[in-house]
């Protein structure tokens, strides 16, 4: 994930896939990460990458498994706290977009 970053940062954005599984198809690769390898690999790394008092700003939804994102951060030592917060709907089932800041 961080393979190419050798510099500490004051922030780090990211916007995952919330979806953890298998790609379907070519279109669905976008929007996929199949066991959340890549999810869970950006947050044992981070940490190694993140300045003193940096932040990171992490974009998810309930279409994921925002319960595992949760104990992710905290097995990482990571606290967060909802910034901003979407509720709306896709293809008529409830949704909820929310932007944390971790540090």
């Amino acid at each position: 994930m961080f393979s190419a970053a050798s510099d500490a940062f004051d922030l780090i954005v990211f916007d995952p896939p919330f979806r953890w599984f298998k790609p379907r198809d070519l279109a669905e690769t976008a929007i996929t990460d199949e066991g959340y390898r890549a999810l869970t690999s950006f947050f044992r790394q981070a940490r190694t990458h993140l300045a003193p008092s940096a932040r990171m700003l992490i974009f998810f939804g309930t279409s994921g498994d925002m319960g595992y994102l949760k104990r992710l951060m905290a097995q990482e030592g990571f606290s967060w706290a909802e910034l901003a917060r979407l509720d709306t709907e896709r293809d008529g089932v409830p949704v909820e977009y929310v932007t944390f800041r971790v540090t």
